[in-house]
């Protein structure tokens, strides 16, 4: 395996178990509100900007795939309610 097909697995199952851990908590959890899901997203872009620890790259992989998923059922969520 390649370096940058390791990235892309790693980031893919970042993405995936984030998206999956979201929707999961919007089915079971009735506290969980889109409020809630802005709240998760704004500390992992607090989290994306202070790198002071020296952390490696596959914990910035797993925060850019955080964020990303985040923000697509952010979005799909305030799209539903829009409706």
């Amino acid at each position: 395996m390649s370096i940058d097909q390791w990235r892309e697995a790693a980031y893919r199952k970042a993405f995936e178990n984030t998206l999956k851990y979201i929707q999961n908590l919007r089915r079971t959890d009735k506290k969980f509100t889109i409020d809630s899901l802005e709240a998760m997203l704004h500390t992992e872009y607090d989290r994306q900007g202070s790198a002071w620890d020296g952390r490696g790259e596959v914990v910035e992989i797993a925060i850019e795939a955080n964020i990303a998923a985040m923000q697509q059922e952010f979005y799909n969520w305030r799209k539903e309610t829009a409706s």
